[in-house]
């Protein structure tokens, strides 16, 4: 295709789908028939040039909503449907998104986490450029996990997607021992970051639980003894940015938590806009222990993991009554 001929499809294509042209209009404008012109919006579609994207209505759940926010004390709670057409974690994704979007102010930095829900997230992300913003990590790298949903690579895509500016905390999230953490810590580059992030006006992160893939995952990260890898795998509920909570939200380990590298549970709550994202019936215990600690200010989810964690308090209000 001559360079002419893909500039003439391009105009006629903005010209329609940007600028609300007729196709009698834009035959008018650019000197050819009607017909042409159909043809040429044909090809703008063939060629790429064009991507229609048909996105189904959110369906938010306000009873049950209403529900988990008393249950849980959490500010805002979105329990979203799905739609036949998407997955779940799409749907929530989006929905996390518009959250993320209204969130957002000029001089703005967002510190964000890892995982699929915040990769739903991420993806979903479309905003006019705001002067100042940045982007950041409240945690370092999981070198076990795919490059996708490291906090890294999420971070990276949402300053992309923002057109902000990037600054990556250049750490493993977990490391060896607590001397180890302190020495790394007090490097300028990894200081700098951690002291971005506890500065952060919007936090986003995906929050784990006690059977989750991703929690095992993590936890692996920190090569436990076998017993004491099973007496933590029994008190966890779940889990924010490799930090572990029982159901009350409290964190399980201090041990651990001298190991890794990133903002605590307590510093991470302190940010004035936390959004998290949890999907299915999996997480149910995390997504109670985190909204129990007040670690979250919106809690984005389904109706799945809403109904789960209904039950499980249904379940240990009988127990306490017996």
């Amino acid at each position: 295709m001559k360079p002419r001929d893909a500039e003439l499809i391009l105009r006629a294509a903005r010209l329609y789908y940007e600028k609300g042209k007729s196709q009698d209009e834009i035959a008018l404008a650019v000197g050819t028939s009607r017909s042409n012109v159909s043809r040429m919006l044909s090809d703008a579609k063939r060629l790429g040039f064009v991507q229609i994207r048909i996105v189904a209505p959110i369906v938010r759940h306000d009873s049950l909503s209403a529900q988990l926010k008393k249950l849980l004390g959490v500010h805002e709670v979105q329990v979203i449907g799905t739609d036949r057409s998407e997955t779940t974690l799409t749907t929530v994704g989006r929905a996390a998104a518009a959250v993320l979007s209204r969130a957002l102010k000029p001089n703005n930095t967002v510190a964000i986490s890892w995982g699929r829900g915040v990769e739903a997230t991420v993806v979903e992300m479309q905003s006019d450029a705001l002067p100042g913003l940045k982007v950041t990590q409240l945690m370092g790298g999981l070198s076990a996990i795919a490059t996708s949903l490291s906090a890294e690579e999420l971070g990276r895509t949402l300053a992309q997607n923002l057109r902000a500016q990037f600054i990556p905390l250049l750490s493993p999230a977990v490391v060896s021992s607590a001397k180890t953490r302190d020495i790394l810590i007090k490097e300028s580059s990894i200081a700098t970051g951690l002291e971005l992030s506890r500065n952060a006006n919007v936090a986003l992160v995906g929050i784990g639980s006690n059977g989750s893939a991703s929690s095992k995952e993590v936890l692996r990260h920190f090569h436990l003894s076998g017993a004491r890898h099973k007496e933590i795998e029994k008190i966890y509920a779940g889990d924010i940015s490799a930090r572990f909570f029982d159901e009350m939200g409290q964190s399980v380990s201090s041990q651990m938590d001298e190991r890794v590298v990133g903002l605590t549970l307590e510093e991470i709550s302190r940010i004035p806009h936390v959004i998290g994202v949890a999907a299915g019936t999996e997480k149910a215990s995390g997504v109670l222990g985190a909204g129990r600690a007040g670690i979250v200010r919106t809690l984005v989810t389904d109706v799945a993991c809403a109904n789960e964690v209904l039950r499980l308090t249904a379940v240990a209000k009988d127990i306490n009554r017996r």
